[in-house]
């Protein structure tokens, strides 16, 4: 007991010492603007919030299931399928790092319906104020909907029949996002930035098998839930993968 009573008094005494003598040490380190920036951005908190906006242009595409659609006269999954993408972005000020979550939907099928919802990670190889550029990735989730409002084989057809809905084929599965990114702001306004990014990235679709099935919204769309009915033996399970490029405007927000 006694050996720890002493030990608590000369921690109490040292304390003591350590505050009288504080303002003589800050005022030392307030002489070497070194010291006092390395210790402003090691306590900075603030970062910078960024909405994205715009599209991307992916070479990647479904050669069998195109052959099928082409056979019941429907139209064919696009060659370089074009996409909208809207995107929530942070960068702590103190932090290299970009944490992003990201929506693209496709705006270029007729039939086809597709979206994509993926979380980012990016590491800045340069950052100043008004240029940006990353390299990272990012990971989530992919959805595919073909609605078969037409043509049909004839164990589509037996099924059409029997449950009364509009058939739609859907397949489910992983998307990974490995590329680059840059952003520009030649535009600032107190705490705002406006500009424009673009990126080139390399997208992997790992694709479960198709599934044929109804929506219970009758309107054949994501909106409603989808009732599987079974996996067709003329449908099989193709991954995809391709260059993407993208682009758009951003607003960069600096929050404090």
């Amino acid at each position: 007991m006694k050996r720890w009573f002493g030990f608590l008094l000369f921690l109490l005494l040292t304390t003591s010492i350590s505050l009288l003598t504080a303002p003589a040490a800050f005022s030392q380190t307030e002489t070497d603007p070194t010291l006092r920036t390395s210790h402003a951005l090691r306590d900075d908190s603030s970062f910078s919030l960024l909405i994205n906006s715009g599209l991307s242009f992916t070479h990647a595409n479904d050669p069998h299931i195109n052959r099928w659609l082409e056979k019941y006269g429907y139209p064919t999954e696009p060659h370089v399928p074009s996409s909208f993408n809207f995107e929530f972005a942070a960068i702590p000020a103190a932090s290299r790092l970009l944490y992003s979550i990201k929506l693209s939907t496709i705006n270029s099928g007729r039939n086809l319906s597709s979206f994509n919802i993926l979380g980012g990670l990016y590491t800045a190889l340069v950052k100043t104020r008004s240029f940006l550029f990353f390299a990272g990735a990012g990971a989530g989730y992919h959805s595919d909907i073909i609605r078969l409002n037409g043509n049909l084989p004839p164990d589509y057809q037996q099924l059409a029949a029997l449950y009364h809905f509009p058939l739609a084929l859907r397949r489910t599965g992983l998307f990974l996002e490995p590329g680059i990114r840059a952003f520009w702001y030649p535009v600032s306004f107190h705490s705002l930035q406006l500009g424009v990014y673009s990126g080139l990235s390399y997208d992997l679709d790992f694709n479960s098998h198709w599934r044929l099935g109804y929506y219970t919204n009758n309107h054949g769309k994501t909106g409603g839930h989808f009732k599987q009915l079974n996996k067709p033996a003329d449908q099989m399970k193709v991954s995809e993968h391709g260059i993407c490029l993208n682009a758009g405007l951003s607003l960069r927000i600096h929050l404090h």
